[in-house]
């Protein structure tokens, strides 16, 4: 066996056991948020942190780390190989940046965060959660100094979840977002349409057994097979990788608000399709994930928005509910009502229309943390104005204000900013793929999703992280990121609704 071939060995067998104690690290998190009792707590945070501590000192072993750079410096790795090793070999600078010590009080910290926020949010108390959140805005801040990436502090944190983007990308990006999206809801609050409009059939109270009955169908009929995943209930919806073909996503049942289940649960199945369709040649190396949560929520957001409240998606699925319900009304009043326009406290309750600047308004709050110019404690306040200022609404109480997601109890900023990316994303890809099947409308009507899985796998999921985000884009949609598309997509969509 040649020198190079026993590095290049050595090297995957690392990245094996790294994503192996990742997947059991995932595991132990799922359960965390669905089955584990309440008192066992103390003990998981303590195995969480062990396996985190085990993970991080793999990921900065000098024997991995002196491989790769030898197989960085030969001619002889090419291919995949060759993507690999220099994919590696920046994730593994970044991980020698930050101290095992410190990542194992990060994830302890996380882990008893979590639990804080929970409590918190249940009694709806800010002040519970507040001590906890200032450790982590203090760590992330340190994270950040020990990563070092060029211009604002903020950059260090979100490449984390988005390679490549920057506060100072996204910011002229979102501000344009958020006048064009303040414009669209001026006309469409101004028409008599949304003067006169009614929510009659949305009303009607859906029993958990039903409401599971439909998600399973929907879930399954877009594709997602029962053999390599689950579904279970959680406080806030999500979805894990916990092995290969082991994708575990997790709902909510409200029973006066229906459709959020329904929705967030095709949203959680669009993230799992996409794990489940990653390139099983590199289940056990870096090129077997996405290259950024953008692309992910894109998967998500699709599904969830695209598809899941277009008119021919419930040209198939209305006659199905009425069926079970006894609705007494018509696909035309549902339709409009399941698009309905109108300003919530909840981001993942919100309309589209509405959703990125639920998004934007996280975004600034977390540089504002993150840069020092917002206190922790005065975040309910800060918190409260901007949503005076973005959707008019006064702020009742703090769960449905500051504390309704979880991720920062996770300690995950810069997470929030790819929740607008990845909805961008679905917009281009929704034009796409109409441009390469100009009757897919006529394949949803009948419930056929084959075409479209067919298409992501190959112009989305094929990939893994293979080639950064904005090349996947570029090939699939012609052109990167552009944030016209989106507006283009739901100017037609609700002028459609409220404006003819």
């Amino acid at each position: 066996m040649k020198k190079e071939d026993k590095l290049l060995e050595l090297v995957k067998e690392y990245q094996k056991e790294i994503i192996l104690l990742s997947n059991a690290t995932a595991l132990l998190g799922w359960d965390q948020e669905t089955y584990m009792p309440s008192k066992a707590i103390e003990s998981r945070s303590e195995q969480v942190s062990l396996l985190s501590s085990l993970i991080h000192e793999k990921l900065t072993s000098e024997k991995l780390f002196d491989a790769v750079k030898k197989l960085r410096n030969s001619k002889s790795v090419k291919g995949d190989d060759k993507i690999m090793i220099e994919k590696l070999y920046k994730d593994l600078l970044k991980a020698r940046k930050i101290p095992n010590e410190f990542v194992k009080e990060l994830s302890k910290t996380q882990s008893l965060a979590v639990k804080a926020w929970k409590e918190a949010k249940t009694k709806s108390n800010f002040k519970i959660f507040q001590p906890h959140l200032e450790k982590l805005v203090k760590l992330k801040i340190k994270e950040a100094n020990y990563i070092k990436i060029p211009g604002h502090i903020y950059n260090s944190l979100l490449d984390s979840y988005e390679e490549g983007m920057t506060a100072e990308k996204l910011k002229p990006k979102f501000e344009k977002l958020k006048i064009d999206l303040l414009s669209l809801l001026n006309r469409i609050k101004n028409s008599e349409e949304y003067k006169k409009r009614e929510i009659k059939l949305m009303k009607k109270e859906i029993t958990n057994e039903m409401q599971m009955y439909f998600i399973k169908d929907v879930i399954k009929r877009i594709g997602l097979n029962e053999e390599c995943s689950r579904i279970d209930f959680s406080e806030h919806p999500f979805t894990t990788k916990t092995g290969f073909n082991d994708v575990r996503i997790t709902t909510i049942i409200k029973k006066h608000n229906s459709l959020s289940s329904f929705g967030s649960s095709i949203h959680e199945a669009g993230h799992a399709l996409y794990e489940l369709n990653m390139p099983e040649n590199h289940k056990y190396d870096i090129l077997g994930d996405a290259p950024s949560l953008g692309i992910h929520e894109s998967q998500s957001r699709f599904w969830e928005n695209m598809i899941g409240l277009s008119k021919p998606f419930w040209i198939f699925y209305y006659p199905k509910f009425d069926a079970k319900l006894n609705l007494n009304g018509n696909l035309n009043q549902w339709y409009k009502e399941i698009n309905n326009v109108s300003a919530g406290f909840i981001r993942v309750d919100s309309d589209e229309v509405h959703y990125c600047l639920h998004v934007i308004l996280r975004f600034e709050i977390e540089l504002g943390l993150i840069e020092g110019s917002i206190k922790v404690k005065d975040l309910p306040l800060v918190w409260n104005k901007k949503m005076k200022e973005f959707f008019g609404l006064v702020v009742k109480n703090d769960s449905e204000g500051v504390l309704q997601d979880i991720h920062w109890g996770w300690g995950n900023f810069g997470y929030f900013p790819t929740y607008a990316l990845g909805t961008m994303y679905a917009a281009q890809l929704y034009e796409a793929i109409k441009k390469k099947y100009p009757k897919i409308e006529e394949d949803i009507e009948k419930g056929d999703y084959s075409k479209i899985r067919l298409w992501l796998n190959d112009n989305i999921h094929k990939y893994g992280r293979k080639l950064l985000t904005e090349e996947i884009i570029k090939k699939a949609c012609g052109e990167g990121l552009n944030p016209d598309k989106y507006i283009s997509y739901l100017n037609k969509k609700y002028s459609e609704i409220y404006l003819e």
